[in-house]
């Protein structure tokens, strides 16, 4: 499949304004997507075929999973409160196994890098995810947000 490197940057900035969007007007359905929305983006970076390194692939597919989790922590409709953040955090690391295993299937296939390079992807992918998660494990706690 062949996707233009602006096309699939602006299809993935779509799927972000529309899931914050979803988010804040039908409040539950914006967190319980999470998993297919992380998915579906993971698996158009990491599995279309353009011209990147494996290790941008790899940083970009973070890049859109930060920015949605943080999409969703500030935009959703809701209290904000810790229960929230728990939902939150649950359906992100349920969609980040998949996430996993598609970065590591598109490591697999992509026969231009070094293995070194294959390897520092993977690893970079997991430490941004768990610095991310360090840095903005918060975010959002505390706002009251009134849905439509």
């Amino acid at each position: 499949m062949v996707i233009k490197k602006v096309t699939l940057i602006s299809l993935l900035l779509g799927i972000l304004v529309l899931t914050a969007t979803v988010g804040h007007f039908l409040p539950p359905t914006g967190i319980l997507v999470i998993p297919l929305v992380i998915i579906l983006m993971t698996a158009l970076i990491m599995l279309t075929d353009y011209d990147l390194p494996i290790l941008t692939k790899s940083t970009i597919s973070y890049l859109f999973i930060g920015l949605n989790d943080i999409g969703i922590k500030l935009f959703a409709g809701g209290r904000h409160d810790s229960e929230g953040l728990g939902w939150i955090h649950m359906l992100l690391f349920i969609g980040l196994v998949p996430c996993f295993i598609i970065l590591i299937i598109g490591v697999l296939r992509d026969g231009r890098s070094a293995v070194i390079s294959k390897i520092l992807s993977v690893f970079i992918f997991a430490l941004l995810i768990c610095i991310h998660l360090e840095l903005f494990n918060t975010v959002g706690l505390g706002i009251h947000i009134k849905s439509r």
